[in-house]
């Protein structure tokens, strides 16, 4: 455990906490100074699926997004870890069948649709799940999309040292502030190539994600045209009832937003120039976005309305099985105004 983490969230049973979700906060400004925080800024840990906005921008820098006349609905599931939904699957086809790519090359493992309706659906009809609907699809046709338009092999396209792989380190690294040696990599849950850097560097990242300031003309470009996908396209990021797509489809247009496996959750935006990177200790993702939305809160970046449409994010009802309610699950910590190095470049 690391000693510097604190309690962000606690879990009521009756008048009791039952148990409580340690971890850290780091909120970052697009000069790279760290404004808040709680526990510690400097967590170095995996950003898993969360780097998927970051990831998409390569298919935008590319060309590969016009060559292939990729709309926003195949961009915003390229960012976006889906639930296997029918407007996602469809979405996945589109970008493999617009690159010409054979989706027997997805390499991103099988799983069964996350949403409920559409699980039961697929199983109804008699069919199995195959790789459109692993919740990584998005991303790995994105993926199979670079390899057509770099000219490269996609033999292990997913694995450290294969040129695809490279070229979307570097735009991390770049957005992150951080140099490209300095990151772990690990495979991924879907075997990708997974990034390792601390989580204000990843705030860092989503704050200059968000609004586009200091980057370079074609990178603030690839940046737009990322977050108008997001936002235009909420339910493609996430599904049905999630937080992903509750975020991005703000009516205040201002957020991006992304999970990650392990209890990460980032957010940018883009009026304010900040971002907020979240990572519970034990892994909880529920408890994730709870502390990403109450980080928006104390900063202020809610309006009335989108707090009121994210309040059932932020505060859970602990409900047993027969559906009593029993507890509360909610946020227990406040932020600390910090100035901490970021060692960006």
């Amino acid at each position: 455990m690391n000693e510097r983490t604190e309690i962000l969230v606690e879990v009521t049973r009756g008048d009791l906490v039952e148990c409580v979700h340690r971890g850290s906060v780091a909120v970052v400004d697009t000069t790279g100074s760290v404004l808040a925080f709680a526990g510690d800024a400097s967590l170095v840990t995996f950003m898993r699926s969360a780097a998927k906005p970051l990831q998409a921008l390569a298919l935008i820098e590319s060309g590969a997004a016009e060559a292939f006349q990729l709309g926003a609905s195949e961009l915003a599931v390229a960012c976006g870890s889906h639930s296997g939904q029918p407007e996602h699957v469809e979405a996945v086809h589109a970008i493999l069948e617009k690159a010409g790519v054979d989706p027997g090359l997805l390499e991103c493992g099988v799983h069964p649709p996350i949403d409920r309706d559409a699980r039961k659906a697929l199983y109804t009809a008699g069919k199995k799940p195959w790789e459109v609907h692993c919740n990584c699809s998005g991303k790995h046709a994105a993926m199979l999309a670079l390899c057509v338009q770099l000219g490269l092999d996609p033999t292990n396209y997913r694995r450290v040292g294969h040129p695809v792989q490279d070229y979307i380190m570097d735009v991390v690294a770049g957005m992150a502030g951080i140099d490209a040696a300095d990151i772990a990599v690990a495979p991924d849950g879907c075997g990708v190539v997974v990034h390792g850097l601390p989580i204000m560097h990843m705030a860092y990242a989503f704050a200059r994600l968000a609004s586009g300031s200091g980057l370079p003309a074609q990178r603030a470009d690839a940046a737009r045209g990322v977050r108008i996908a997001m936002r235009e396209e909420p339910l493609l990021v996430g599904g049905t009832g999630r937080i992903c797509t509750a975020i991005n489809g703000l009516p205040s247009g201002r957020f991006v937003a992304k999970s990650g496996a392990a209890g990460v959750y980032c957010i940018g935006d883009e009026r304010a120039g900040i971002g907020i990177a979240v990572k519970t200790e034990d892994g909880d993702g529920r408890a994730a976005g709870m502390v990403a939305v109450e980080t928006a809160r104390q900063m202020g970046l809610w309006s009335g309305e989108d707090q009121d449409r994210l309040e059932a994010f932020r505060v859970h009802a602990n409900e047993n099985l027969p559906g009593d309610t029993v507890g509360v699950i909610r946020p227990r910590f406040a932020l600390r105004e910090g100035r901490v190095d970021t060692g960006r470049e």
